[in-house]
């Protein structure tokens, strides 16, 4: 564990031990009590009853950004209070910060039962991220079917070009993840075409920078290792899009390697992979890493960018 009070090391020493144990998600599933045991013992300083949901929101993810296991239970608590209030939005929320707070079973538990009570829009987060707790808990099958189901039922209404594109974007995360790199390739391939093309009513000056990320991962997809790269010395600059803005990324090559990257960015809730990820680059000299759960999105900033800006320095 690097980091005690990391919940990004919490969450990797859990699949640690499930991966040890081989304990199957079903059995995990039905070994779950929800709320856990734990939860009554967390205090929190905060009044659930006289503060809204929107200005609870604010408090859990500050909570979550910290990257502390006390936060991040307190987090956890503050999320199931506002359910049992009935005053968590339209819910969709409850997942993803279970998901965000180092609780992948309960997480999977919640996005089961909510996506299919979801009739008023087309819940596409929901589906991505149920999918990628599938591919981290190894079950690929399920986490293609779950996309295959979000994939058909895609209305008219909901901005389909745009929905096709971040679902084949997630199609080939998953396929990564299971070693079926022909099919990423395919899947971020079609992500890139459709991005630009895409139409919806908010963030559409976003969409050039979305297709350029899918496409850095792809073309990383055939790189893998850099560490026989012809690479400049110097330091090369980039800028990703991150979950909560741009993420800056400042490579440093020296005698030919990555000797260190620098990442200044916005996102609140980063699962410190701001620091793990850059670190496993550096190690391993390669951009194929590991990711954090629930920290997709930076994860895959900071590769892509850092792929563009060894461009500059003269990989190929």
């Amino acid at each position: 564990m690097r980091t005690a009070c990391s919940i990004a090391a919490v969450v990797l020493s859990f699949f640690n031990v499930c991966a040890a144990e081989d304990v199957s998600l079903a059995r995990q599933l039905a070994a779950l009590k929800v709320p856990p045991a734990w939860l009554k013992g967390v205090k929190v300083n905060w009044n659930v009853q006289a503060k809204p949901w929107k200005e609870g929101r604010i408090e859990i993810r500050r909570l979550l950004g910290l990257n502390q296991e006390s936060a991040r239970k307190q987090a956890i608590r503050l999320t199931w209070d506002y359910l049992q209030k009935n005053d968590i939005g339209d819910g969709h929320e409850y997942g993803m910060y279970m998901y965000l707070g180092g609780e992948p079973v309960w997480a999977v538990k919640v996005y089961q039962q909510w996506l299919p009570k979801q009739k008023k829009y087309f819940p596409v987060f929901g589906y991505r991220a149920l999918s990628a707790l599938y591919a981290e808990f190894g079950e690929f099958a399920q986490a293609k079917k779950t996309l295959d189901v979000a994939m058909r039922e895609i209305p008219k209404h909901a901005m389909p070009t745009m929905r096709k594109a971040e679902l084949n974007d997630s199609y080939g995360d998953m396929y990564v993840a299971w070693g079926k790199d022909d099919l990423a390739k395919r899947h971020y391939a079609m992500a890139a075409k459709l991005y630009p093309q895409s139409k919806p009513k908010y963030g559409r000056h976003l969409l050039p920078r979305r297709a350029k990320k899918v496409q850095a991962k792809l073309d990383a997809l055939s790189l893998g290792s850099f560490s026989k790269a012809r690479l400049k010395d110097g330091q090369y600059r980039e800028t990703a899009l991150g979950y909560s803005g741009d993420i800056r990324l400042t490579v440093h090559v020296q005698r030919g390697r990555v000797a260190k990257i620098d990442v200044k960015h916005q996102e609140k809730i980063d699962q410190n992979v701001c620091v793990l990820i850059p670190k496993r680059i550096v190690d391993e000299q390669s951009l194929k890493v590991d990711g954090i759960s629930g920290a997709t999105v930076t994860k895959d900033a900071i590769v892509s960018g850092t792929f563009r800006a060894l461009k500059k320095s003269g990989l190929k």
